[in-house]
Formats: C-alpha cells, structure tokens, sequence
C-alpha cells in the first residue's frame, strides 16, 4: 500500500493539519468521481466524520461553484460541516473570496510556527486529537503526532509524521514517523496490530504477544529494529 501522502494525483486525500481536517481534492477527476471518492472516504470512516467540520482544499484544481454546492450537500446529508475552501493558487483562492469564502494557508507541523509567540516547552507539540474508536476502512492521518481516545480495530489505518499515542488496542495498522523520522514512537494500552511501521522500519508482532502484555506498551526504533515493551517515560527521549 503506497502511504498516504504520497498518493497518486487522481485520489481525494483527507488528512489532519492545525486547521483541522482538511479534504484534498485531485486536480483532474469528473465531478461524478469526484463525488464518489469523498462519499467512499466519509462512509468508510463511520463515526470518524459525525459531526467534523471540514475544510475543502482545491490544491491547483480549479474552483467551480456548481462542484463546491454538490460537495456541500454531500457532507451535510452526513451531518458534516463545511468550514471553509480553500486552494494553492493564488488566482484561485481570489475567487474563493469572491464567493465567499475565506481561503486558508494550511500548514505542515513544522511550518506551522508562529515566531512572534512565545517558545513552546522542550518536547510540546501540536497533536491531532480523535475522540472515537476507528472501524475497519477508517483512516486518519496527519502532519503532526496523533492522539486517539479510543481503538484502531483491524482493518483501520494511522499514519502520522510524528508519534502515535492510542489510549485503546491497536489491532489495525499504525505508521509513524511517516516523512521518515526515526525518533517517533507508538504507545498504546495493548498491541496486537496488523502492522506496525516507524519511519522505514517495519514490524509485525507476534499475535501472541499482545495477548500476553499487560499494562501500556509502546513501539520505538532500536538498532535498527523496532522494539516493543512496557511502558517507562524515559524511553522517549530522542
């Protein structure tokens, strides 16, 4: 499975940034795929997407009104809200404002540093926070660390560039580190994954050994394995 923000042009993407959950939009897809794709995205997402307020990114697609009308009511036929459009050109994000619409510059973890606010402590970051279970053929993603208040059932999918905290079982599968950082961890309160990936290093644990663990354990790089073991805050400095 290629990762998911490598993805080929001609797929909707939806990922996680400090603005919230931002859709992206191929440049070059019939609106009847189009549609298709986003409502394949939110309906195998389950409880993921009740109630989320959504950006739409047009990235370098070309904004059309009747498309961003059909988009709208799509979402809110599933009680999602539209937050805003926005768009990479900067043509185009004038014609959003035009209709409307207030563009927004949405920003990677590392860009996303205001320079003029005061420094955030040694090891503060900015998380993606999910308060629900994840069901099979959810997934979410984000530039940053994600945090998820509930399980990552089989057949669900995580991918992070930071680190990838559960406060639940991971039985599905979990990448962070996803721009290839070594230093990333995956911490949950049990471990049977389909898969488990930090960086460019893969793991698959013995099934038997996430029935076995007892307490928080947590997944991190050493030698050039992953390692996965019981939980001690003094594992994670990098």
């Amino acid at each position: 499975m290629a990762e998911p923000h490598r993805s080929e042009s001609g797929q909707v993407r939806v990922r996680g940034t400090q603005d919230g959950l931002v859709i992206q939009l191929p440049p070059e897809v019939p609106l009847p795929v189009l549609l298709g794709q986003v409502r394949s995205h939110i309906d195998s997402g389950g409880d993921f997407f009740r109630q989320a307020e959504i950006v739409l990114d047009y990235g370098t697609r070309v904004p059309n009104v009747e498309e961003i009308v059909a988009l709208r009511a799509l979402l809110a036929e599933r009680g999602i809200t539209l937050r805003t459009v926005t768009a990479s050109v900067p043509a185009h994000r004038e014609l959003l404002h035009t209709w409307g619409y207030h563009p927004l510059r949405l920003v990677s973890r590392d860009e996303g540093i205001n320079r003029d606010a005061p420094a955030a402590a040694e090891g503060e970051r900015v998380a993606l926070y999910v308060r629900r279970t994840l069901r099979s053929g959810s997934s979410v993603q984000s530039d940053g660390d994600v945090v998820i208040m509930g399980d990552v059932n089989a057949g669900a999918e995580v991918y992070a560039a930071g680190d990838v905290v559960v406060w639940g079982a991971i039985r599905g599968t979990v990448h962070a580190g996803i721009d290839g950082d070594p230093g990333a961890v995956i911490c949950a309160l049990r471990l049977m994954p389909t898969q488990l990936r930090i960086g460019r290093i893969f793991a698959r644990p013995p099934d038997e050994q996430g029935a076995r663990a007892e307490g928080p354990m947590l997944a991190r790089i050493q030698d050039g394995e992953i390692v996965v073991e019981s939980w001690r805050a003094d594992r994670l400095s990098r």
